[in-house]
């Protein structure tokens, strides 16, 4: 049986609001348009097949769901196609969806026709940055796991929340700025950290390199600085958080090859709700006892 399929973050961030459309390998007919986010393209093969799995029957009676049973009894997976993302809002995807439907049934009105011939000679505008492709070539583009090769010993993961979760229109200096602090921190083991990387949605955004001296504590006309005096009023965040001013951004110029690469898959349970991960000699030390392998290179300082 056909397994469920997910996006990566990365990828549902990337995709944003899309127009999507089901083709049956079988014939090789398009069965279903529509639009949404995240990973609704897939939502309909993977209800069918968790049904599948739990042996239970459709509660009400759908085409689609019935052209998806037959796709995956036959053992093959539906073809899935974003014909359309990076959309502004889910207005602008209703009204692409619509345009779509109604090209089809302007081509056959009871929408059964099997081929399509297009005439166009040019390509609509940004079609080849943002139009069709297959689920295959969205993970390629938006999925890629990093490279462990290049992810260096004696570095600090941050996983930011400021201003919420990370969106496209954010540069360098924002993921920056949203990275550098503040953090509740063993300095201890801050000594010989030398590299800072940030991944938001468990991307990696940018590197940057630091010093044990880069390092101070949160102080007022810092981000955040107002909600810490509430807290401490309350009796709480009696420790001082930790941050960097330091901005030697190596991201281009030595780690070009992990900008926008994924890591999501090394973290599991605790480890992925955490904002501060260390890949350093201590953590090193208790993989290495669990016999297990770290997922960046203790040899790359």
């Amino acid at each position: 049986m056909a397994e469920k399929q997910q996006l990566t973050k990365f990828a549902r961030e990337q995709l944003g609001h899309y127009v999507y459309a089901l083709r049956n390998p079988i014939d090789k007919t398009i069965f279903y348009v529509g639009k949404g986010k995240g990973d609704r393209v897939l939502a309909h093969a993977n209800g069918v097949i968790e049904k599948l799995e739990q042996n239970e029957n459709e509660s009400e009676d759908s085409l689609k769901n019935d052209v998806i049973r037959k796709i995956l009894d036959a053992g093959l997976e539906v073809e899935s196609y974003i014909v359309q993302h990076g959309l502004a809002d889910d207005d602008q995807a209703f009204a692409t969806e619509s345009a779509i439907y109604g090209t089809l049934k302007l081509l056959a009105e009871d929408l059964s026709h099997r081929q399509f011939a297009l005439t166009n000679k040019v390509a609509p505008p940004r079609f080849n940055s943002k139009g069709l492709r297959t689920i295959q070539q969205v993970l390629a583009d938006y999925g890629q796991p990093a490279d462990i090769r290049l992810i260096p010993h004696n570095s600090i993961l941050i996983k930011p929340t400021l201003s919420g979760t990370w969106h496209p229109s954010m540069g360098r200096e924002l993921v920056w700025e949203a990275t550098r602090g503040w953090w509740r921190i063993n300095r201890n083991r801050l000594a010989n950290i030398r590299y800072v990387i940030a991944i938001p949605n468990f991307v990696i955004r940018g590197v940057w390199e630091v010093n044990a001296s880069d390092w101070r504590e949160q102080r007022r006309g810092d981000h955040g600085w107002s909600d810490i005096l509430a807290k401490r009023r309350l009796g709480k965040e009696r420790i001082p958080r930790l941050g960097f001013d330091c901005n030697i951004d190596l991201t281009e110029s030595r780690f070009e090859g992990l900008l926008n690469t994924s890591i999501e898959e090394h973290f599991v349970g605790q480890a992925k709700r955490a904002n501060v991960q260390f890949l350093d000699d201590y953590r090193l030390k208790t993989i290495r006892k669990r016999r297990k392998k770290p997922f960046w290179n203790p040899n790359l300082s």
